[in-house]
């Protein structure tokens, strides 16, 4: 999977003369003033804290159908472990798909689109090699879930991959890839930055263990900044309450969609919020750190909730009218 252990290049800690040093290419602001004061582990898609906020907002908008078929398929859930899970919500199973990445069940290809960073998106899906992405993978599980001639060990797999493949693609770095030119590779060996993860940056003004990766902010970071979290892996019950307001405030036009629809819009926010930063190139590697200022990290904050209530409520949406068609 991409978003694997977080690397931990120095410095440890910076301080305004660091940054300075490590922001030679950028006129990025380096005081502190509003910014955020916590460190967080590595984490993989959204981490634990966002799928279960995705799941959370799905499950209060199921419908009565759907919420009943949900409970059966989850009756005699089982983790990675194959022991019963006693988890009874789509958020509790949100991260199973993560969980399941050190046994054979793991399926790390089907966590993602790689859309180009730059450029018109292909039409064809190229980066979709043999149906191994987010947005096919869940157009295929969503037949299987709809299925009632499947086993329900079928169904209930599905049924886990679909809450957690849906949330990643409401991910902006989940859905997007800076390919080089000219066979070049990045300081980790690579054709492409991965997603972000092969782009270390730092956030002016927060302590942390060494530079983070691109991708591993979305995922964690900025969940935490946005839900005020600090070292919990669960967004508050008051958060989640305002994430279903906001969901179901949502027009209809805007929670339908195809799974290729999101990943366009998706990588759009990709190019153009997640990689709003100077030091970004169409096409080229960054092996520079690069500190995202106060600003950047507003705006991500900012945007978190929105992604996260819009793809809970077209998760709820999905299972809503999969579940409803099975059920006659």
């Amino acid at each position: 999977m991409r978003g694997g252990p977080e690397t931990t290049r120095q410095p440890q800690a910076m301080g305004d003369s660091q940054v300075i040093a490590l922001c030679r290419h950028t006129l990025l602001a380096v005081v502190a003033t509003g910014c955020l004061a916590f460190t967080l582990p590595a984490a993989h898609a959204w981490g634990p804290a966002g799928h279960r906020a995705v799941g959370a907002v799905a499950d209060d908008l199921l419908d009565d159908g759907a919420r009943s078929v949900v409970s059966q398929l989850l009756a005699h859930d089982l983790d990675k472990n194959e022991q019963p899970s006693h988890r009874q919500s789509l958020a509790e199973v949100s991260s199973w798909a993560d969980e399941i990445r050190s046994t054979s069940a793991n399926r790390p290809k089907w966590h993602f689109d790689d859309a180009p960073a730059c450029g018109k998106i292909p039409a064809g899906k190229p980066w979709c090699e043999g149906g191994e992405c987010a947005s096919t993978k869940i157009e295929e599980l969503r037949q299987v879930l709809g299925d009632t001639s499947r086993s329900e060990r079928e169904r209930n797999e599905a049924l886990k991959w679909i809450v957690h493949l849906v949330g990643d693609l409401h991910q902006p770095m989940h859905t997007v890839t800076n390919t080089y030119l000219n066979e070049e590779l990045d300081d980790d060996g690579n054709p492409t930055d991965r997603g972000g993860n092969d782009v270390h940056v730092a956030l002016s003004g927060v302590k942390t263990r060494g530079a983070r990766k691109l991708h591993g902010v979305w995922d964690t970071d900025f969940v935490a900044q946005a839900f005020h979290l600090g070292s919990s892996q669960v967004v508050p019950p008051a958060e989640v309450k305002k994430l279903v307001v906001r969901a179901k405030g949502l027009q209809d036009s805007a929670t339908g969609g195809s799974p290729d629809a999101w990943v366009a819009e998706s990588n759009a926010l990709a190019r153009t919020v997640a990689y709003d930063f100077d030091e970004f190139t169409c096409f080229e590697p960054i092996n520079d750190i690069v500190v995202l200022n106060a600003a950047y990290v507003k705006r991500a904050t900012q945007l978190v909730p929105k992604q996260i209530a819009l793809g809970g409520a077209r998760l709820a949406r999905l299972i809503n009218e999969t579940l409803g068609k099975a059920s006659h």
